[in-house]
């Protein structure tokens, strides 16, 4: 199973541009069409400016069944994971 590296990728998880250089990776992922890992190993926090550039722009090309079927967030806190899972339910909220 592929696994993303958050850490691996940008120092943290607090810019839109942080964000922005993850989307590729996220974006590549889920096209493969199997479920895979998104690792905060070493990341104490996610804002939701980086959620907003690296999770909530895949809504336009996966749905949000889709998104969470394939993605599995692992090493995170509770913050990381409400954070994710709330911008993006909000999104898709509106966009349907």
């Amino acid at each position: 199973m592929v696994t993303i590296q958050i850490h691996d990728l940008v120092a943290g998880a607090n810019t839109a541009d942080q964000g922005a250089n993850v989307l590729p990776h996220l974006r590549s992922a889920m096209a493969a069409g199997e479920p895979f890992v998104v690792s905060f190993s070493k990341v104490q926090t996610a804002t939701s400016s980086f959620v907003n550039a690296s999770f909530v722009p895949l809504l336009k090309e996966f749905s949000l069944a889709a998104i969470k079927a394939q993605i599995r967030v692992t090493d995170s806190t509770r913050q990381i994971n409400q954070m994710i899972k709330t911008r993006l339910e909000r999104v898709a909220l509106v966009d349907a």
